[in-house]
């Protein structure tokens, strides 16, 4: 199949207004196929779900809505559907590259309105040292361009190899930076036209979707999921990628089963409106901005997370909601590693920037020499038109 994944699609005869996005097996909490969606948080429309197997049977399967948790009480949420596997004498890998859609329960036999195909979930083999990066919805013709340029690119250097990435919308100069990493095979680009008002009716674009959405396509191909902002870094401070860290984190724990599956990093702000390093290279923001709150924040209070994909069951945006049977989660002390959060805004929850206590924090020089090395090379591997957009010349 190819990489290119269905747009948000409305189920039909509803009461309420309820999007499918993508579909999943799902083997370890219960046999089902698990899709990715959007709907009412309470009160859901009762739904089945047809499946078309690839050996021509059609099946139809009793359905359980689930909103997922960080849903801030709004009226819609991002959801999961789970397609029920039991008394249908079917395994959920024989699933794989089936047909399924989700249908109102009152409407049994109306033609679907949507459509989506059931992807693997299971973790391939050698994937270990892959790290895999997600992100919220790209919003409001989002046009940091020449940051993202940085960010992309450190993220590499740290050992990042792909990256899953959703537009709302996008400005152009940015659009054309991701359709150059894309042609690379770096990027996962998906649309994300969900029409449900935001931060009116549900979170975020119903970025709890994406980040759910990302957790399963990225578990048959990702060793580690790290879950970012585009503002925000994960520095290690001995080694120099987060694959090492991890794997030297879990290879603290004796017997090996023990080992957490997940990671949690404190969360520092780097506000831009604070002074320049005069140490710094000019051109790049994680070397100019040193400046950071004295204290992080505690564990799950913006902290962001490292994960095993396939260790998760639901993500949040600051930790992981629901661990697969056995898993376990741990913060990560700030003498192995920091969210640096690099943040425009300089309030946050009533703090002014130019009060709070702060220190400099030169982490990021270690890979500035490197970093300015790539940011330049990748430059002029753009195409003329898409460095004339990005106003470099």
């Amino acid at each position: 199949m190819s990489w290119v994944f269905y747009s948000v699609s409305d189920i039909g005869s509803s009461r309420f207004r309820f999007y499918v996005y993508s579909a999943y097996v799902e083997r370890r909490t219960v046999a089902a196929v698990r899709i990715i969606a959007a709907t009412k948080t309470r009160g859901a429309d009762h739904v089945i779900c047809r499946l078309w197997l690839p050996d021509n049977r059609t099946l139809t399967l009793k359905a359980r809505v689930k909103a997922i948790r960080e849903n801030w009480n709004l009226k819609y949420s991002a959801t999961y559907v789970l397609c029920l596997l039991r008394e249908s004498g079917v395994k959920p890998q024989e699933t794989v590259g089936a047909a399924i859609s989700v249908l109102s329960s009152n409407v049994p036999n109306r033609p679907p309105t949507n459509l989506l195909t059931v992807l693997d979930t299971e973790p391939k083999s050698g994937i270990e040292q892959q790290l895999h990066i997600c992100v919220k919805p790209f919003h409001y013709s989002y046009a940091r361009n020449e940051w993202l340029l940085e960010w992309f690119e450190l993220n590499r250097l740290l050992g990042a190899n792909h990256f899953y990435m959703y537009n709302e919308s996008l400005s152009g100069p940015v659009a054309c930076l991701l359709d150059h990493y894309r042609k690379q095979k770096l990027i996962t680009l998906l649309s994300w036209k969900l029409p449900i008002v935001s931060k009116v009716e549900i979170r975020t674009e119903g970025q709890f979707a994406a980040f759910n959405d990302c957790l399963y396509r990225s578990m048959s191909s990702a060793g580690w999921l790290l879950v970012i902002d585009v503002d925000e870094i994960v520095l290690p401070r001995r080694e120099r990628t987060l694959p090492a860290l991890l794997t030297a984190l879990r290879a603290m724990y004796d017997p090996p089963s023990k080992a957490p599956g997940a990671f949690l990093f404190r969360n520092a702000f780097f506000y831009l409106k604070w002074e320049d390093d005069p140490e710094s290279i000019p051109s790049l923001t994680t070397s100019r901005k040193t400046r950071r709150w004295v204290t992080p924040h505690a564990l799950k209070n913006r902290s962001k997370y490292a994960l095993r994909p396939r260790d998760a069951v639901e993500l949040g945006n600051h930790f992981v909601w629901e661990l697969a049977p056995g898993a376990s989660s741990a913060g990560v002390p700030t003498d192995r590693a920091l969210l640096h959060h690099y943040r425009i805004a300089c309030e946050y929850g009533g703090v002014n920037c130019l009060t709070v206590p702060s220190t400099i924090d030169r982490t990021a020089h270690r890979w500035s020499d490197e970093l300015i090395q790539r940011i330049e090379l990748e430059k002029k591997r753009l195409s003329p038109a898409c460095l004339a957009r990005l106003m470099w010349i």
